[in-house]
């Protein structure tokens, strides 16, 4: 009986242990964010948190419930600290940003980034419907598709460049910029000059895909997610550098799919002069993919700090696997 009793609370302390240790690992590794470590940022915090908190439920079987307890609430903090989501519901719990411009700022400029889904030209549509002044899409249809459908729509004064997956579609002139062709596949730039003369730079990225094995186990699964997120900010690196070539020191809007969870280092590689639209203004759940059970955010807008942002939004959509991401801008 005494056997029994003892190997019960050793199982009871193991899985608290097993779950503090989790805990701790999750915490460096949102926190610190190395490349090793990178197949543990993809899942969204609250996946970990509620593994932990079920382990530590397990343990009440076997153990008094004190530690489990403190286990748990260390859980919930982490949770409440970390979690992307927690930003944005802070702000308010829906989006404000409606299909209508806010009136109050008439001169605003509304951009939207979509995956199209295998180059689906119904997403196009629905962006339109938001009436933005800039679109921003990967996985695009044509450029001939994405013309012939603005003559469709009776224009709007829309222009079109694009490439083989990226475009961009705005009100106002565009001029198509060349980047190096080992970015061929991954964007389209372009100068915008609005009808008063400002000229504003545009970027539509697309970076590598995400790999997505979870065999955490294997050790060749954490190489490959290492690797993976190495190649995609050095990705993120270089383009960056082309795009600051390229904008002679203008206003600068980027964005699109960065096909990276919102806890990736990669991100930490973009320059302080550029703000994510999301994390300034946005409200509600802001996540991205999956469209139907959005619990990553990899879609994104950045304006340089010549904009300020008035609002933002995450928008189901009816035709792609992913979200929409649209914001009202203000140029200074």
């Amino acid at each position: 009986m005494n056997l029994l009793k003892s190997l019960s609370i050793s199982m009871g302390r193991t899985l608290v242990f097993l779950s503090f240790g989790l805990n701790l690992l999750i915490i460096a590794s949102f926190e610190i964010r190395p490349d090793k470590l990178s197949a543990l940022n993809i899942p969204p915090i609250w996946v970990w948190s509620a593994i932990g908190i079920i382990v530590c439920l397990l343990s009440m079987l076997f153990i008094k419930k004190t530690l489990p307890l403190i286990i748990c609430g260390s859980w919930i903090l982490t949770t409440c600290i970390l979690a992307d989501e927690f930003q944005s519901l802070r702000r308010g719990l829906s989006p404000t940003l409606g299909k209508s411009k806010n009136t109050s700022h008439p001169n605003s400029i509304r951009v939207a980034t979509i995956n199209c889904n295998g180059r689906n030209l119904n997403i196009v549509r629905e962006s339109l419907e938001f009436n933005p002044d800039i679109i921003l899409t990967q996985e695009s249809p044509s450029p001939k598709e994405l013309i012939s459908l603005m003559s469709e729509i009776g224009n709007k004064n829309y222009q079109v460049i694009g490439g083989w997956d990226c475009a961009i579609i705005a009100k106002g002139t565009l001029k198509k910029k060349i980047y190096p062709s080992i970015l061929f596949n991954h964007v389209a730039g372009a100068t915008l000059t609005l009808t008063n003369g400002t000229e504003i730079e545009l970027l539509s990225l697309h970076l590598e895909r995400a790999i997505t094995r979870w065999d955490l186990w294997s050790i060749e699964c954490w190489k490959k997610h290492k690797k993976r997120n190495a190649e995609r900010r050095e990705q993120l690196i270089y383009l960056l550098a082309e795009l600051k070539k390229q904008s002679s020191n203008k206003p600068i809007i980027f964005g699109g799919d960065f096909n990276a969870s919102y806890q990736s280092n990669i991100y930490a590689v973009i320059p302080e002069k550029f703000t994510n639209a999301f994390d300034e203004a946005g409200k509600g759940i802001g996540n991205t993919f999956t469209n139907y059970f959005p619990i990553i955010r990899i879609d994104h807008i950045y304006p340089s700090n010549q904009f300020s942002i008035i609002d933002s939004r995450s928008v189901k959509t009816k035709n792609s696997d992913h979200r929409m991401v649209i914001c009202d801008l203000l140029l200074n």
